[in-house]
């Protein structure tokens, strides 16, 4: 049977992902058709876009972001729900003229890119910059970018389901952390920072069949965002984590995806 009908758990399905970025992309296949749909020869984006990207920028892109533009570039509900993957024909150089940004927060508050010097790396580094970052350029974000699109895969799919019936969301004191680490298993994705809150401590996830949940960090209390495939797994989250959940929120935008990168 498929994915979607057995309740794909990310922690389960991403537990091999750190070995190599194929394997990255064999659970962005699988969250993909469980979560959302499955992907197609369609979702791509054509070699030729990223070959004008190439010649405009004068830099090559790094093979994982070639590979993941071919795999799923067109996706939008995947990679541009809220903070949205760049086309090919959006790609530009941060502030410091030192990362190759290839996603941007919406409204064009922080980035992520690749240091130029590390562009030809098999699965190079990737940087976060920020308007929260006074007086620092940029600071290191997850050590692979394969390993960023998890995340940006994972963030993506919280935003879209965080308002409405199948998500919610409560203050995170210590003992609600305690219930969530006693109860759902964590994705095993390093340690990144938080684009609004850079200097805190970072972002966790985790998981089981059919529900994602996000620790996002804050400078007053941790927030826990949670949403399921269908709204049964967030009521059964809310009846295994005790906390001040928020009611069911309606949907306050929608993407455009014309919208440019940055403000």
């Amino acid at each position: 049977m498929t994915e979607r009908r057995e309740r794909l758990d990310p922690a389960r399905a991403f537990g091999a992902a750190a070995t190599s970025r194929a394997a990255v992309w064999e659970f962005v296949e699988a969250f993909a058709e469980s979560w959302m749909a499955p992907l197609s020869p369609a979702d791509g984006i054509p070699p030729s876009e990223v070959r004008r990207a190439e010649e405009r920028l004068g830099y090559p892109l790094p093979a994982p972001l070639s590979e993941a533009y071919a795999l799923f570039g067109r996706r939008a509900d995947l990679v541009a729900v809220h903070n949205p993957l760049l086309a090919p024909e959006e790609l530009l150089l941060d502030p410091s003229g030192e990362l190759l940004v290839f996603r941007s927060e919406n409204q064009g508050c922080a980035g992520w890119g690749v240091p130029l010097d590390r562009l030809g790396d098999d699965d190079p580094p990737v940087g976060l910059f920020s308007d929260h970052l006074p007086g620092v350029a940029w600071k290191p974000y997850l050590d692979r970018l394969s390993r960023a699109f998890a995340e940006l895969v994972l963030s993506e799919a919280v935003m879209a389901r965080r308002y409405g019936p199948c998500g919610r969301e409560c203050p995170a004191p210590a003992e609600v952390i305690a219930a969530v680490e006693a109860t759902y298993q964590p994705i095993a994705l390093p340690p990144c920072p938080a684009w609004y809150h850079p200097e805190g401590e970072p972002t966790r996830w985790f998981s089981a069949p059919g529900k994602l949940l996000c620790l996002e960090p804050d400078p007053v209390e941790p927030v826990l965002v949670v949403v399921g495939q269908s709204e049964t797994e967030v009521l059964e989250i809310l009846a295994a984590v005790p906390g001040a959940w928020s009611a069911v929120e309606p949907v306050p935008y929608e993407y455009e995806e014309d919208a440019p990168p940055f403000g």
